[in-house]
This record gives structure tokens, sequence and C-alpha cells, in this order.
């Protein structure tokens, strides 16, 4: 029987073709679109029919939904992929997805740079957790290692490429909905390999003691999950005392991520080069962490011109010109020091 767009709804249209909506997704996008389903896109848009699904209906709803600008998305691309179909069909003659209004965009570029860590609030989030070592430690991995805290507890020994200090990152650990964890393949479904660098490396050698078959575990050796991590650190009580941020939020295990991320950005790393390590399915996902300030871009000029001047000097004549320091700013460390 042939659908009618002026009957059929979005919940039974998708009812209809969920099968096809879903195919060829990893489990974790299948779980990610169900979330985006049951919680904002069915209580809002599930019962309008096909027809009346214009984009500023779909805009008017988006506004309504909670949740940070990620989630929002995951709803916003299951919705386009349902209507894709319906296109398909003949029952739409466009995806009123793709003419969804984009006026918060420029905000949601720079969300993730401006929620990430500085040196000194890393260093103040280790020294704060020193009481539980298996979680500061998880803490340090996901600083030093822009990891998801699935794929950072999921990472093995066997992973470990100590001669050129890389992890290949083949799984994660994700929640199964029945509150237990289970193993499965990454965000994008193919393995990638993250840099060790020298920040991580105590940490890893106090790991590796352990004799674990995971590097990064709980006290008594299972993974973590955000809810387990959260309760070992007092994540609550500690982390207004490690930054606050202007949207009001707090501090978030993935704004870890971001601090990584941020940082590679900062220190001049080819973008292509960012989205291997983070596993971004598109550069444009990269490219949110290139977008510098005015003070920043003042800066980095700054130091470029007074990095080429070879005359300048300290007391005693010593050149500068390769230290990047000069009197009022002398210099500071580039990483996290520990």
């Amino acid at each position: 029987m042939r659908l009618d767009s002026a009957a059929t709804t979005l919940a039974e249209f998708f009812g209809e073709f969920r099968a096809l909506v879903e195919d060829g997704l990893t489990s974790n996008a299948v779980q990610a679109y169900a979330r985006a389903w049951t919680i904002r896109v069915e209580p809002t848009l599930g019962a309008l029919p096909l027809a009346e699904l214009r984009p500023l209906t779909i805009a008017k709803a988006r506004a309504l939904w909670t949740g940070a600008e990620s989630t929002k998305g995951d709803a916003v691309a299951l919705l386009s992929k349902i209507l894709e179909l319906a296109v398909m069909d003949g029952l739409l003659p466009a995806n009123p997805c793709r003419s969804l209004p984009h006026s918060r965009g420029k905000a949601r570029e720079s969300e993730w740079t401006s929620r990430a860590l500085d040196d000194l609030q890393v260093q103040r989030m280790l020294s704060l957790t020193s009481f539980h070592p298996s979680g500061q430690r998880a803490l340090a991995g996901l600083a030093f290692t822009g990891l998801r805290l699935g794929e950072l507890v999921g990472l093995r020994w066997e992973d470990l490429n100590e001669h050129q200090h890389y992890f290949t990152v083949r799984r994660t650990f994700s929640p199964d909905g029945h509150g237990r964890l289970e193993e499965r393949p990454t965000k994008s479904g193919k393995s990638r390999q993250v840099p060790i660098l020298e920040e991580l490396t105590p940490w890893l050698d106090a790991a590796r003691s352990l004799g674990r078959e995971h590097i990064f575990t709980g006290k008594l050796g299972g993974p973590f999950d955000s809810t387990n991590l959260s309760r070992a650190l007092r994540w609550p009580a500690v982390r207004d005392q490690i930054a606050t941020f202007a949207d009001g939020q707090p501090l978030r295990f993935h704004d870890l991520r971001h601090t990584f991320l941020s940082r590679l950005a900062r220190q001049g790393v080819a973008p292509a080069h960012i989205q291997k390590v983070a596993g971004h399915a598109s550069i444009t996902t990269t490219e949110r962490y290139t977008h510098i300030s005015g003070t920043e871009a003042a800066l980095a000029v700054r130091d470029a011109v007074n990095g080429a001047n070879r005359e300048v000097t300290f007391r005693g004549g010593e050149s500068a010109a390769h230290t990047g320091q000069t009197r009022q700013n002398p210099r500071k460390s580039g990483g996290f020091d520990l």
C-alpha cells in the first residue's frame, strides 16, 4: 500500500523504514540515534504528518530540545536520514532539514575551544584528584590523548607501540542499556593511531606495574564509565575547583578531549593530522578547533616577529631569540608539566 504524506506521521514512517535508516551504522551510532528519537525527535515531531514537516516547524522543535549541541546534532542527523527516504519515496519534494537556519553556527564553532583547560588547570585537576590514583590516571589519560572515555578504558597493552610511541585505538566500552559496559568498535568503526606524549609516560609506567590487560582501569581492574569515574573522584565537589565556564555548564570529562585537541591546534598541528588523531569523520568538525581569537593572533604575530629578531638580548648579552624570552615575559612551558 502506497503511503500518503498528508496522512502518514513521522513516527509511522520511521517504524516502517527504521531498518533502512540504521543500515550500515555502527552499534554506537544506532544507540545514539535511538536516544535521539526517544528523547527529542519523537516527542516533538513524531505525531506530525510528513507533509507538515517544514523547515520552520523543525527549527521550532529543535529550539525546545535540551542537551549539548552535539546531541541535538544527532537528532537532526537522524531526522534528515528519515526524511531523505521520504524524498526517495516521492512523499516529499525535498528534505526540509537541508533548509534549517544556522544562526547559531558561530557560537558552536567556539564552544569546544572555550571549554578547553589551560596547562595550570590540568595540573590543578591532577593535584586535586591524587587521593584516587586510578581515577587520577584516567584523567591524565583523557587530557594527554584526547580519547573518548570509552576508548581510553578500552586500551590494552597490545595496542601500545613503544618503539614509535603511539597507541592504536581499536575498541570502545559503551553502556549496553542495562547498566553494564560492553566492548564495541570505535565510533567510526575504524581503528586509528594516537601519539604518546611525554607527559603520559609516567602514568603508563604506573599502570604497567599493576600487570593488568587494560591500561586504564578502576581500582579493582574493571573499566570506568562516566558514572563510576565521577563517583570515585567525587567529581561534583571537585570540578568547580578546577574550572568554571561562561556557559554555566560544569566541567565534563569530555572537555578533556577538547583540551587535548585545542592544544594541538594552538601548537600549529595541521588540521588534517588532528582529524586523523581525533577520529573525526569530517575535517569541518576538526576545523572548529582551529579558530583563534584576535588576542591569540596578535600574540602569535608578536612571537613570530620577535623570534626572528636576532639582536634581542638579556643582561650579560645572552641571546633570547631561540628561547622566545623577554624581560616582561619569561619563557613558560608549552606543555602540561606535572
